[in-house]
């Protein structure tokens, strides 16, 4: 097999306006979903933390982060995927994303999937793909934890 007719096992996560599509290996786990704790001060997008395995997990909006919606209602649907960080040093070692249902797995080639003629202002956003009649965000999870770990920093100052 090519390298790039390797085939990807993905999770697919609904989220307000689109689907999420991570690798499956950075997702630690599916929760249900639970009401975080607050922090003070937090912009809209971030919207607490929950505890995880001895972890305070922050938990984010990522259609509000990526500005695919403006707020997000939790229902009774919603599920929390922990995802790891793949930062090395990283103090905030998972995060969590709320998505608004059940995850999919997909196997996806990456010769299957297309880039869509789609500019992102948002530095969440990695691609927006096109792929079996599907369409699907990429997240930037680099620049997520980046985000992520200074506005709890600030939020928790």
């Amino acid at each position: 097999m090519t390298e790039s007719n390797k085939v990807i096992r993905t999770i697919l996560g609904p989220v307000s306006q689109g689907q999420l599509m991570l690798p499956g290996s950075v997702v630690a786990e599916v929760v249900a979903y639970s009401e975080p704790k607050q922090f003070t001060n937090a912009p809209a997008w971030l919207l607490g933390q929950i505890g995880w395995q001895d972890w305070n997990v922050p938990v984010v909006s990522f259609a509000v982060l990526s500005g695919l919606a403006e707020t997000e209602y939790a229902t009774d649907k919603s599920r929390i995927l922990v995802v790891k960080s793949l930062a090395a040093s990283s103090s905030t070692p998972y995060i969590g994303i709320i998505i608004n249902g059940l995850p999919k797995l997909a196997k996806v080639s990456a010769d299957s999937l297309k880039d869509i003629e789609q500019t992102s202002e948002f530095p969440s956003v990695f691609r927006v793909v096109e792929f079996d009649d599907n369409q699907a965000i990429i997240p930037d999870l680099d620049a997520m934890v980046e985000i992520i770990q200074a506005e709890v920093l600030a939020a928790e100052s």
